[in-house]
């Protein structure tokens, strides 16, 4: 992500057309690695010009990689150590299998996932002093009717587990 980053484009096509092969030559990770990398680059380039201050220097505060569904596994086990593991996969020869702990609440929202009410997207591997932490993104599918006149968004975020916002739809009529 640093390395592309370097290249200071906001544009995922040019940097796929002129840096794509050489990344894969570079660092020998999995294409998918290598995609998600640059789409993360381009994410943060995007999110600092439109937030930067006059004088300001992007600087990456946490080490973070994005793993998609071609490079993960999560799966529940009889296993003593702990019941959750996370396998990532690095490139075609490597994978890594790692034991998850999770909080009573997170623990509750997977395994709803594992029993299909989710479904697993990404997980984002994030380093914070010394030690790495997953962040797995879960979607729902859910149904809206015709006559919902409340618009309600969940986001199960860094810091809270859930934060729900409630948008009414108010009717104004002229008298």
């Amino acid at each position: 992500m640093k390395w592309y980053l370097g290249f200071n484009s906001k544009s995922k096509k040019l940097l796929h057309e002129n840096y794509y092969e050489e990344a894969k030559k570079i660092f020998h990770l999995n294409t998918a690695l290598i995609q998600t990398a640059r789409d993360k680059a381009v994410e943060i380039l995007k999110s600092f010009e439109r937030n930067k201050k006059e004088d300001s220097v992007l600087r990456l505060k946490r080490v973070s990689i994005r793993f998609d569904k071609r490079c993960y596994g999560f799966s529940k086990t009889t296993n003593v150590l702990t019941l959750y593991w996370l396998t990532l996969s690095l490139n075609r020869k490597e994978r890594i299998n790692l034991p998850i702990i999770f909080g009573e609440r997170q623990k509750q929202r997977i395994e709803e996932a594992l029993n299909g009410e989710f479904h697993f997207t990404t997980v984002e591997m994030v380093k914070r002093c010394g030690e790495w932490y997953a962040h797995f993104v879960l979607t729902k599918t859910v149904e809206l009717t015709e006559s919902s006149e409340t618009i309600i968004a969940i986001d199960i975020g860094e810091r809270n587990l859930a934060v729900a916002i409630a948008i009414s739809k108010t009717i104004q009529r002229n008298l």
